[in-house]
C-alpha cells in the first residue's frame, strides 16, 4: 500500500496565533512572520502529505501547498510556518517544521470568523478549528504563548472542544519559554504530549507545607481575571488539611496601582483594587496565617514613586484570628506600629521547626534593613530558620537584583538584592531562604549561596503575572519533608488544574537538620519510623520475655505484641527523603493483621493457642 493510500489522520494539536509583539511584518528592512501552526500524525503509519495545505478554512484563505515528498510519520509533529528562518531563531533549530507562502494571518480576537484548518491534495478538509469562538483559551499576556491539545484529546472529535485545549505554559506538557529574536514566548512546537498527568496531590513523604502566591496585581485591576484570585485562595483553604499547609506568603505588588483613581491599566481603579485584593484574602482568614509583601506597585501612585500606599488601609495584623497576636497568631512586631510592609512573624511548624519570617518594603530603607538585623540576632532566634519575603531580591538569571543607578524613585534611600544579602541575609547565620516575585522573563530562578558563616541561603523568585490570564493562576507550594532537612518546591496552578515538571519549578533543596526525635518504634534505628521497621516488628511479632528493642520491642516490656504496633503507628513518619511510602495502617486493619500474625505463630508453636 503506498503512503497516500493510508487513511489520514491528521490534526491540528498547537496553534501559535498570538506571538509577543507584533505577529507579522512582512515589509519590514527583515521580513518576519511569528505565527505557526503544528499537525499531528494520530494515525498508525506514515503519511505522505505531499500537497495538503494549511489555512484560515472559514475565509478559505491558504497557504501554498505543503512541498513534495512531506511526510508525516505516526505519532510524529511537524510545524507549519511561514517564516522558517525565524522561527529557528526563536524556538532554535532541529524542530521538524516546513515553510510555506503565503501564511495567513491568524486573528488574535475572541468572536472572529477563524478557523485553523488543514486540507489534503484534493482540497479535502481534514481538521479545523474554531479557536476563536468564545470559552477557548487565551493569549493575551504581556509573554505571548501558544495553545495546545490536552494529551487525552489527541483526536479530530476532541480538538473541536475548547475544553481539551490550554494556553502554553513552560514546564507543562513539553512547553519551554524561549526569549530569543526579540520575542518571549511559551510554546512545545514540534512536540506532542500523549500522557496525561496525573491529579496533583501531597507528597506522601511531605510533614506540613507553606504556599507561595507570585504578584497579584493582574487579578485585582481586571473585572475578568479578578475571579482567578478567589479561586486561589479558596483552593487554599479547601486542600489545607491535605497538604498540611500552615501558612501562605504573597511576594507583592498586591495591587497594579496603589492610589492611581483613573486606571491606565485594567478596568479597576486604585481602592477598586485593593477592595479586590481584600476580598480574596479574606478567604482565608480563620483557615490559615497569611504574610503580604509590599511591591512597587503597591507604593506611589502607580509604581513607587513614593513610599505612600493603602497596604495598611486595607490590610491589618487583627483581621484574621490565626495572624492577629491578641487571638494566639503568629504576628510578632513591626519596624513602625501598624505598618505590615516592615513585619516579622514567629511559625512554629508541626516538625519541630521554628521559623522567623521577615516580610520587608521593596527594595527596604537601610533604617528597615538595621532593625531587621537587630530583630534576627535576637537571641530567642538563634536556632530559628530566619525567612526573608520581599518583592525584588533575585532575578531569573540566578542573580541577585544590582540595580545601579537604582531605576525607581525609592531607590535613592532602597536595598536592591545585592545589598539586602551582603548587608542583612548573609550577616545572619539564621536566615535560610528568601522568596520574591517582580520580574518577568520565565519567572522562575534559584539561587545557592552560603554567607561567612557557613549559612546556605537557599534564594528563589517565582512569580507569573506576565502569562496570560493575568497569571495562570500558578502558585507554589513548598514541601518540608519528614526526615527534618528537605524542602520539595512544587508549581501548581489550580485555575488550570496542570502542574509543572521541569526543574525549574520542581526540585528539592536542604535546610538545616532538625534534631532527630528518639523514636522508640525505629527497630532498626536508622532514625525513621517506617515501613522498615514494620518488617521488623512482624517478623518477631509474638516474641516474649527476651524481645529487645531492635526485634520490635518498642514499650520496653520484652513482648513483641499489639501495643508494640500501637506506638509504630503513632510515631510513623514515613520515609526519609523525596521517596514514597505506603499509608499507615488503619486501626480496622490493625485487629486483622495480629489476627494473622497470631494464627502464623501459633501455627510455628505446638499447638497451644
Amino acid at each position: 500500500m503506498s503512503l497516500s493510500a493510508v487513511r489520514a489522520e491528521i490534526i491540528i494539536s498547537e496553534i501559535m496565533f498570538n506571538p509577543q509583539g507584533t505577529d507579522k511584518d512582512l515589509a519590514a528592512a527583515t521580513p518576519y512572520d511569528r505565527e505557526w501552526v503544528e499537525i499531528y500524525n494520530t494515525g498508525s503509519a506514515t503519511i505522505d502529505i505531499s500537497g495538503w495545505q494549511f489555512g484560515d478554512s472559514q475565509d478559505n484563505d491558504w497557504a501554498t501547498p505543503f512541498p513534495v515528498g512531506t511526510t508525516l510519520g505516526a505519532g510524529q509533529a511537524l510545524v507549519v510556518t511561514g517564516d522558517a528562518e525565524g522561527f529557528d531563531a526563536h524556538w532554535g533549530s532541529g524542530i521538524n517544521r516546513i515553510q510555506v507562502g503565503s501564511f495567513p494571518n491568524l486573528a488574535n480576537t475572541v468572536g472572529t470568523n477563524e478557523g485553523a484548518g488543514i486540507r489534503n491534495q484534493a482540497g479535502v478538509i481534514q481538521d479545523a478549528v474554531r479557536y476563536q469562538e468564545a470559552g477557548w483559551p487565551t493569549a493575551n499576556g504581556s509573554d505571548g504563548n501558544s495553545i495546545y491539545l490536552l494529551p487525552g484529546a489527541l483526536s479530530k472529535t476532541s480538538n473541536d472542544l475548547a475544553a481539551n485545549w490550554k494556553p502554553s505554559a513552560a514546564g507543562v506538557y513539553g512547553a519551554k519559554f524561549r526569549a530569543a529574536a526579540g520575542q518571549e514566548n511559551h510554546g512545545s512546537p514540534g512536540y506532542v504530549e500523549t500522557v496525561t498527568q496525573a491529579p496533583f496531590a501531597p507528597s506522601p513523604n511531605a510533614a506540613w507545607s507553606m504556599v507561595v502566591m507570585p504578584d497579584t496585581q493582574n487579578y485585582a485591576k481586571s473585572s475578568v481575571n479578578l475571579p482567578i484570585f478567589s479561586q486561589l485562595t479558596n483552593w487554599i483553604k479547601d486542600n489545607k488539611e491535605e497538604y498540611k499547609m500552615q501558612v501562605v506568603l504573597q511576594e507583592g505588588d498586591i495591587v497594579n496601582q496603589n492610589s492611581q483613581v483613573t486606571p491606565t491599566s485594567g478596568d479597576q481603579t486604585a481602592n477598586q483594587q485593593w477592595a479586590n485584593a481584600k476580598a480574596a484574602m479574606s478567604i482565608l482568614n480563620g483557615e490559615l496565617p497569611y504574610i503580604m509583601a509590599a511591591g512597587n506597585h503597591d507604593l506611589g501612585t502607580t509604581s513607587a514613586q513614593n513610599r505612600n500606599t493603602q497596604f495598611n488601609e486595607y490590610f491589618k495584623a487583627s483581621d484574621n484570628p490565626l495572624v492577629d497576636p491578641a487571638q494566639g497568631g503568629i504576628f510578632a512586631g513591626y519596624q513602625v506600629p501598624g505598618e505590615l510592609q516592615n513585619a516579622y512573624f514567629e511559625l512554629h511548624a508541626p516538625d519541630g521547626r521554628d521559623l522567623l519570617i521577615f516580610s520587608l518594603e521593596f527594595w527596604p530603607r537601610q533604617a528597615t534593613i538595621t532593625w531587621a538585623n537587630q530583630i534576627a540576632a535576637l537571641p530567642k532566634y538563634a536556632d530559628y530558620t530566619a525567612v526573608l519575603l520581599t518583592h525584588s531580591y533575585l532575578n531569573p538569571n540566578n542573580t541577585r537584583a544590582n540595580d545601579t543607578p537604582d531605576g525607581y524613585p525609592v531607590g535613592t534611600d532602597g536595598n536592591d538584592g545585592e545589598e539586602m544579602w551582603n548587608e542583612l541575609v548573609k550577616l545572619n547565620p539564621n536566615f535560610e531562604m528568601t522568596l520574591n516575585g517582580h520580574v518577568g522573563g520565565d519567572g522562575v530562578g534559584y539561587l545557592k549561596s552560603t554567607g561567612p558563616q557557613a549559612n546556605v541561603v537557599h534564594q528563589m523568585v517565582f512569580n507569573s503575572q506576565f502569562e496570560t490570564n493575568g497569571g495562570n493562576g500558578w502558585i507554589r507550594v513548598l514541601e518540608f519533608l519528614n526526615d527534618g532537612k528537605t524542602v520539595h518546591v512544587r508549581t501548581y496552578s489550580p485555575f488550570l488544574d496542570l502542574y509543572r515538571t521541569d526543574a525549574a519549578n520542581d526540585f528539592f533543596f536542604t535546610l538545616s537538620q532538625l534534631p532527630t526525635p528518639d523514636y522508640a518504634a525505629d527497630f532498626n534505628e536508622d532514625g525513621y519510623v517506617d515501613g522498615l521497621d514494620l518488617a521488623v516488628f512482624k517478623n518477631n511479632f509474638g516474641r516474649t520475655f527476651s524481645a529487645r528493642p531492635q526485634q520490635g520491642d518498642a514499650n520496653g516490656d520484652f513482648n513483641v505484641d499489639g501495643a508494640d504496633f500501637l506506638i509504630w503507628q503513632q510515631e510513623y513518619t514515613g520515609p526519609a527523603g523525596p521517596t514514597s511510602q505506603a499509608a499507615v495502617p488503619e486501626p480496622s486493619a490493625l485487629m486483622l493483621m495480629l489476627l494473622s500474625l497470631a494464627a502464623l505463630r501459633c501455627g510455628r508453636a505446638v499447638r497451644t493457642c
